[in-house]
This record gives C-alpha cells, structure tokens and sequence, in this order.
C-alpha cells in the first residue's frame, strides 16, 4: 500500500498532485517535448519538495516545505496550467498541413504508376500514409476551394459555375463559415501561404478578414511565377502578392515556390507548440504561368534535371512539379525537426484535374483517364490525393471508399476534436474514423456539378456515373504525356490514341522511353528515397502507431527493399481494358445522358445508358432533387473600377 509523509492537509493534497502529475507525464511522455517535461518536474522539485525527487518505484512522498506552502501551492498551479498541462492538452489536437497543387495531373505522380517525373517526397507521404483512390474534386480551381473551406457543394454557394476572373465583383458568400474559423474556435493557430481565389473586390472577401492570421500569397487565380503579375486580358495587368495586406513589389525575380517553402518553415520553426497549428498551403506549382508571357516556368537548375524529356513543355512542367515536391519535403523535414510531425495530420491533394495536352497552355497528364480540367470527365475530377499521419491506426493502405473534396472540413472537425454534427448545412462528411481505421465507406454518392451556365452537370451514385449536357467535347479525348519534341503540336490537333497514324518507330520510342525514365532519374531522388524510408523504419514516431493491418487488406505500399535504383513500392494504377473502337463516339451526352461504371471502366470508354435505361432514370432523378436545391451562380460582370491601371499598378480591392 502506498504511504504518503505529509505535514498538514493542503501539503498531503500537494503530495497528491505531485504524485499523479508524476504518473501522467510518464503516461504522455510521447505527447509532451522532452525538455517542457523536465523543466515541469525540476521545477516542482525545486519549489516544492526539500530532499531528493520522489521515488515512484517505492511511491513514497518526502517531507515538504511548510513555510509559505500555500503560496508555493498557488504558484504551482498556475505554472502546471500555464506550461505543463495547457500545452499537453493542445498537443492532443493535432497540427493540420493541407498541402494543395494546383492543376495537378492523375498521371504526374510517380504512386500512380508514372515514371517519367520522379516524385519521391509526395510519394513517401502516400506509400507510408493513405493513398486516396476513390477521391474527387471539381473540375476547376475556385469551385474546388470553396467546397474545401466551407464543406459545402458549389451549388450551394454560388460557386459552381467557372472561376472568378479579374475584376469580377464577386466572391465566396461571407456568411459561409470557413475553415479557419472553425478551427480557430477550437483554439488553432491558422495561416495561408499561396494562393487564395475565392474573392478580393472587397477586403471582406480576403483571407485575414477570415480566420486566418497571416497571408503571403496572391489573390487570382495564376500569374507569373517571378515577377508576381496577374493578367486577366491585355488591359488588366498589374502586381498581385502581398504579405497580408501589404503589396510586395521587392519579390521580382524571386521563384513563387521557393517563397512559399519559405514562409511555410518560417511558420513552423516559430509556431508555439502550446497551441495547435492549421496551415493552408496552396501552392501556385504546378498552373501555368499569364496567358500572354511565359506559360511554364522553373529555375534552370531543376530544368537540367529532365534532360531525358524531349519535349520542352514536359521539361519544364516536370521542373516546376520537382520544385513542389522538394519543397513538400523541406516542410515534412520541418515538421519533424520541430517536434511537431508526430502530432500533425498532412493531407496532400490537387484542386482539379491536370490542363492536359496543352489545355490552358499546360503539359499536364491525367492518362490513362479521359478528360482534361474543366471537364466533367474523370480526367477533370478524379483527384490526386492522401493523408499522412504518425496518428493513423492504419497506415499504408489504398483507400477505395468514395471520398468528396466537401468532406475535408467535417473530417479536419473531428480530427481537432470538434463535434460535426454541431456543423450545420454541410454536404461533406466527417470520414475521420473511415480514414484512421480503414473502415466501412461514408458516402455512396457525390455530384459532381451542376453548371446551369454552361448547361452540363454529373452525379456519381454507386458504381455509377451520368453526363448530361456539354461536357467540353473538345477536350474529351484520352491524352499521353508529351514525350517526342513536336508533341505539343502532334497531340494536342489529333488524338493518337484513337487513329494510329504514327511510324512504328515512333511508338518503338515512346515505348523505350517510357521503360526507361527511371533509370536516368538524378541521383539525389534515389538517396532522398532512402532517407525518408530509413527514418521511417527506425523512427519511434511512427513505430508507436503503427499497427499490421488486418488479412483482408491491402499490404502496406512500402517495401524496405531496394528495387534496381529505388527503394519500391507499389504504385496505384488504373485497369481500363482494351479500348474500344467506339470508345470517342458511342457518347454525346449534349444529345443524350451517357452512363459509365466507374470502376471496371474508370477510363469511361463504354457508354451503358441504353442497355441501363432504369439506372440512367435514377440517377437522372438524383440530379433533379440536387438541381432543387442549388443557388443561382455568383457571377458577376467585370468592373472596370477594379482595373490595376486605376490603382498603381496592382490588384487590390476596390469596393
């Protein structure tokens, strides 16, 4: 039985306290910075206790002060509030990374089977994390960002139809709650570093008006990666970046994703680990460049990198998307030499679909998928994504349960350790538990849009999904990665893949070349594989929390092994099939819906709608009850009064 020496009550009471103090920073040694822990224990001993530190072994209390005890009582419990047990209660909340690329392609991530661009950071992230298969976002930028700040479908903010361009007065409705202040209100710290689109006519519309704190970045929708302009025409060109609210003139030159790493470590090597961190990082990488100057752009030393690509474009995209992915690792380095990794859920995702094949002058890639963005194809929608954690229950795994750009803020909610079901008008779905457990799958359904401006919209109900209306027919074509040096202009004026008019010893080297990327990938990619995989391995952050997985389950995607030149791991690929002949003419859903199911033909090369009229009738119904819910699109007219010309030079909110 444990004996407890003390003086007088208020002294024993003190005993108490000191003895279960003991016990629970040894239970949460894990969750408490070793240095806070010491310098919590040193302290009580010092003011508390005149012999030697107490011998948990044995659990007897020495002898105690008694001379101004309930001073030292009272100083005590502040201090234990203030700096031991405030600061482990917040550490139970973990810091949340939402890293977002920015017309990002399916097919320009080497986890989904692509080799030709080495990804090794972002990879790491999904082979020892969760790889989402099943995950959809909408078919453009500024409807993708609404749904991830408030949980809400575009439909329902009046964000549903395209994006906002220049001086358009018009923005995310502002009694939406968003992100951040959800957050905030479960006492985290949130900040922005990139790009915003989701309003600036008005200062109201921007981000530190809400929730976040601080905001380096732009607020349109691209411009120039070095001298930080927008162009929204030939007569509305100025500056567009700023540090919260103050314009930065002094960054010309500098590279947008250099800038943005940059804050990002600035953030977490100063962040108080007393409080819980929310940073949203939009990243301009990879979106191409104005209109009217340089469309694809990367420092010269990551374009020495790809000599092994013929094609220019590709050159540069795979620079620009190396850059991204060295800065996603500097930030996971960050996070780990801070102390905050082991508590920090990373979520990694692009906004839309890749502009392939040339689409808004980009060398992005979605193939085998059909589509381009802003199309309701799957190539358009079909998200690149996934989660990693330290805190996971079940890491390494594929996840196939349908997952909704919508359902990120409900997830994050409960992830903070808020209630969702307090959240009110949400379309997004709180997936924490089906994510950390690998569990049972949340929606059976998604809508995709519905555009009563361009008259298209797509649900996914099941297995299956339905077109209806114009759905970009010019860009509904299955698109290769530019790989031979005229293929910007071969590919981008006839589909290959549907009529095969290439020399066979043009196909004989695009095969060669495809088998082979791998081995001209830069040294530095291989040793920064085995880094990362070496720490994982030895690593009591991720030992502590990871478990096996059970036998029905995927086998976790990492392998410790090398395989030729890299560590392996099983990249997530799409089984299509043979292609049919009728594959790009036995759908024309301007004239009649077209019906595909997803998985078995996620490259949507066989339209189903007459052999299932029933299923097509159903899911025309879902959409008509979606339809009776939406509001009409916020688009506005431009407004001149918005011009840079009339205001120095830049973009700066005129209303």
């Amino acid at each position: 039985m444990t004996t407890y020496k003390t003086t007088n009550n208020h002294d024993s009471a003190e005993a108490i306290i000191f003895i279960l103090m003991r016990r629970w920073l040894k239970l949460k040694e894990n969750l408490i910075g070793h240095y806070r822990k010491q310098l919590c224990l040193h302290w009580m001993w010092q003011n508390i206790y005149r012999t030697k530190p107490l011998n948990l072994s044995k659990l007897v209390i020495v002898k105690m002060y008694t001379v101004n005890s309930f001073k030292r009582y009272l100083l005590f419990v502040v201090f234990l509030m203030t700096t031991c047990i405030a600061p482990s209660l917040a550490s139970q909340q973990p810091n949340i990374i939402l890293i977002v690329a920015d017309d990002l392609g399916y097919n320009d991530v080497s986890f989904h089977g692509s080799n030709q661009i080495p990804t090794p950071n972002i990879d790491f992230l999904g082979y020892t994390g969760i790889i989402l298969n099943n995950y959809y976002v909408s078919p453009i930028c500024t409807p993708t960002r609404s749904a991830l700040m408030t949980g809400r479908h575009p439909i329902h903010t009046g964000m549903q139809s395209g994006v906002i361009v220049g001086t358009q007065p018009y923005g995310l409705p502002l009694n939406e709650t968003i992100l951040p202040q959800y957050l905030n209100q479960l006492g985290y710290s949130s900040h922005i570093v990139g790009k915003w689109h989701l309003g600036m006519f008005k200062w109201e519309y921007t981000p530190l008006y809400r929730g976040f704190k601080s905001h380096i970045g732009y607020y349109q929708g691209c411009e120039d990666y070095y001298t930080h302009t927008y162009e929204a025409n030939l007569q509305q060109w100025g500056l567009d970046f700023r540090q919260d609210k103050d314009l930065l003139w002094n960054y010309t030159g500098k590279y947008s994703t250099d800038i943005f790493k940059d804050e990002a470590l600035r953030i977490i090597n100063k962040h108080n680990k007393s409080q819980p961190l929310f940073l949203y990082l939009p990243f301009q990488s990879v979106h191409s460049g104005n209109g009217d100057s340089t469309h694809l752009q990367a420092p010269k030393r990551y374009i020495d990198k790809f000599q092994y690509i013929e094609n220019g474009q590709r050159r540069i995209y795979a620079a620009m998307l190396s850059a991204l992915d060295d800065a996603i690792g500097e930030i996971y380095d960050a996070l780990k030499n801070s102390g905050l990794l082991d508590n920090s859920i990373i979520v990694f995702t692009t906004d839309n679909g890749g502009p392939a094949n040339g689409f808004d002058f980009n060398a992005a890639n979605n193939y085998p998928l059909r589509g381009v963005k802003a199309t309701l194809w799957e190539g358009g929608m079909r998200g690149v994504g996934l989660v990693h954690s330290p805190l996971l229950q079940k890491q390494g795994y594929v996840s196939e349960q349908m997952f909704h750009v919508c359902d990120w803020l409900p997830t994050f909610y409960k992830a903070a350790g808020g209630d969702p079901s307090t959240l009110k008008n949400l379309d997004g779905f709180n997936s924490w538990e089906m994510l950390n457990t690998n569990g049972n799958p949340i929606r059976s359904k998604m809508l995709h849009n519905i555009d009563p401006l361009d008259k298209s919209a797509a649900i996914r109900v099941g297995d299956y999904k339905l077109l209806v209306g114009n759905v970009m027919s010019g860009w509904d074509g299955w698109y290769p990665p530019y790989q031979l040096y005229d293929d910007q202009k071969l590919l981008h004026y006839s589909n290959y893949t549907d009529k095969t008019f290439q020399s066979s010893g043009m196909l004989m080297l695009r095969d060669k070349l495809q088998k082979q990327y791998s081995e001209f990938w830069p040294k530095q990619v291989t040793s920064r594989l085995e880094e990362l995989y070496t720490f994982y391995q030895k690593s009591d952050i991720y030992s502590k929390f990871r478990p096996n997985l059970g036998k029905n389950e995927t086998s976790l995607l990492f392998s410790p092994q090398k395989s030729s030149n890299t560590f392996s791991g099983t990249p997530v690929t799409l089984n299509c099939g043979p292609k049919p002949s009728n594959a790009s003419d036995n759908c024309k859903p301007n004239v009649a819906p077209c019906l595909y199911h997803i998985p078995s033909d996620p490259c949507e090369y066989n339209n189903l709608a007459f052999s299932k009229p029933d299923i097509v009738t159903e899911l025309l119904n879902e959409l008509k009850a979606y339809s009776d819910t939406m509001v009409p699109p916020g688009n506005k007219p431009y407004d001149d009064a918005g011009n840079p010309t009339r205001h120095g030079g830049a973009w700066v909110p005129w209303q």
